[in-house]
Parts: C-alpha cells; structure tokens; sequence
C-alpha cells in the first residue's frame, strides 16, 4: 500500500475514533433539569413575559432543560398539584412563586430537606422571624408591600383622593394582598379611606365588580390595579358607564403592557410599576442552573427587580421592548 494510501486509511480510522468517543461522550452528557412553576395563569401577558425569561436563560445552555408551567388561571389548589407533581419528577432544582407560604411550607421544606435546591421568585416568604421561612436559597423579585407604599406616595404626589381602592385580582395570594396593604396603610395615613377589592381572577367579572363599586362609592377617584389583563377591561368597563377615566377616576398601575403604554400616553393611567419580570424568570432559572451545575451561591434575597415608576417620559423606550416581549 502506499505511503499517502497508508496514511489516508489511519486519518479515518482515527477520525472515526475521536467521533466516536466525542459521540458516546455526548450522549451521556449531563442534563440538569429546571422546574418553573408560577401561580398565575401562564397564557397571562405578565407571566408570558417572565416565561420568555425563563427560556432565554435557558436557550443559553445545550444541558439545561427548563420545564415552565402552571394554572390557567390563578387557582391555589391546581397551582399546588402543579408543585407537587414536579417535586415528584425530582427535577435538579425548582424555580417557584410563593404564593400562600404557609400552605406551600410542608411540601417544599420536605423537598428542600431531601436535597431539592429552590429558588423563589415573584411572592416571596416574608413570615417573620426568618427562621419561619422556607429556606429558599435566594429570592427574585420585588417587595410587594413596598410596591404598594411607592404606588400610593406617587399618586399622592399627583393629587389628594377623597377614596382609594385597591383591586385585588388574586384574593388569598399573599403577595398581592401586601400590595393592597401597602396601598391602603398608606392611604388611610393620611386620612384617606381605603380597602381592597376583590375583583376575582376574572378579568370581565372583576370588571363588573369595580363599576359595581364605584356605583356604591361614587366618591372613589384613585384606583390601583396591579394587573394589565385587569385593567385592560376595567377601562373600558367604566368609560362606557360614562366615566371619564383619567379625570372623575384616576388609575395607577402595576407592569407593563403596549396597551398599558397606551394608557399612561392617552392620560386614562397616572403611571405603572414596573418589576421587570422578564428577570424574575431569567435570573430565577439562572441561580438554579449556576447552583446546581457548579455550586454556586446566588446573592441573598431579595435580589430586587423592581419597584420603577414608568411615566408617560419612558413610553417611546419601552414600547418596543415591551412588544417584543421583555418588558
């Protein structure tokens, strides 16, 4: 055989060798499993966006799979089946929301007991003492009381209302119900009535409940909605009652959407909050991977993403981005 032939034969076969062992070595490549579960209803515009962040991360590593789900619809008991049912695949880590900690804390202090790494995003476990807490290894989000706080002094910047409401779209979740704590405290110290709402997780029923309510209370001319869906159909809902929203009823908000931008530029809402969920669920599946594939400590929580105030001034910015899903 010839010396080029020779060589040519051994170039192959060692060729085939290094594949081969490259192919075997790949195929028993390490995966490592996220679960991301949230309460609310995963086709809404706000978690679609914290959903596009936790791909994103994803989509970063060829071993990480990321598994994002939850209820249709904000229902406690569905959200929790959904939580249990991923504890049993025995994910390498879990991405959730803690949304009722008290019902939530014997199922994932177990898990967590038995070797489970759980990152919090979105409502976190404020109990006190500390001790009290599902030991998460890091929370991602914004503090829901202070949203509210920041929601009221802002609009108490703007004008004195002579009642103010919070609509509560999901009554029992803890997280929101801060929210509407931080509103009202805020609110009735400075002698102005206040309460929560609870307008159901209905967009339309909720709707109907606010008219409902500002027909009984027609001294009420400052509403916090802490929802886009919500107040999507709320606006529309009162203006057809023939009131003129931005001016007999003013609206503060909370997150972003093209049409809550809209909004916010037409004058019907005051300004939004915005806790840039898209990193909720980024940074949640990040801390997750980066820990369980290297160890990694995340920072400690509450790793903050939020609250800012978005006025009409930010519109020609966060409109695009907003379109594109990030914000």
């Amino acid at each position: 055989m010839k010396t080029w032939l020779r060589m040519l034969v051994v170039s192959i076969l060692v060729a085939g060798l290094v594949i081969g062992i490259g192919g075997s070595s790949l195929a028993q490549a390490r995966k490592y499993t996220v679960y991301v579960i949230v309460h609310g209803g995963i086709a809404d515009p706000f978690w679609k966006v914290c959903e596009k962040g936790a791909k994103d991360a994803a989509a970063l590593y060829p071993d990480l799979d990321v598994t994002y789900v939850g209820p249709a619809v904000y229902k406690f008991e569905e959200f929790m089946t959904y939580v249990e049912s991923a504890i049993a695949y025995n994910p390498d880590a879990l991405v959730v929301t803690l949304t009722d900690p008290p019902a939530m804390d014997e199922s994932l202090r177990a898990a967590i007991a038995a070797g489970l790494p759980v990152v919090a995003i979105n409502a976190p476990d404020l109990r006190e003492p500390v001790e009290a807490r599902i030991p998460v290894i890091t929370y991602v989000g914004e503090d829901s009381y202070v949203i509210g706080v920041t929601a009221a002094k802002e609009t108490l910047e703007r004008f004195t209302p002579k009642r103010a409401v919070f609509a509560n779209h999901h009554p029992g979740a803890v997280n929101i119900e801060a929210r509407g704590r931080g509103w009202v405290d805020t609110m009735k110290e400075k002698g102005i009535p206040a309460e929560q709402l609870d307008i159901t997780e209905d967009a339309v029923k909720g709707a109907e409940i606010t008219a409902a309510y500002l027909r009984t209370h027609p001294d009420t001319d400052a509403i916090f909605v802490s929802n886009t869906l919500r107040t999507e159909t709320i606006v529309p809902r009162l203006e057809s009652d023939g009131i003129k929203v931005g001016v007999e009823v003013k609206i503060a908000q909370m997150d972003i959407s093209p049409k809550i931008l809209e909004y916010i530029g037409a004058g019907k809402v005051m300004f939004t909050m915005d806790q840039q969920q898209y990193l909720q669920g980024y940074l949640g599946v990040l801390f997750a991977y980066l820990h369980v594939k290297y160890g990694f400590t995340p920072p400690p929580a509450p790793v903050s993403t939020g609250p800012g105030v978005v006025t009409k001034a930010e519109i020609p910015v966060l409109a695009t981005l907003s379109e594109q899903g990030y914000r």
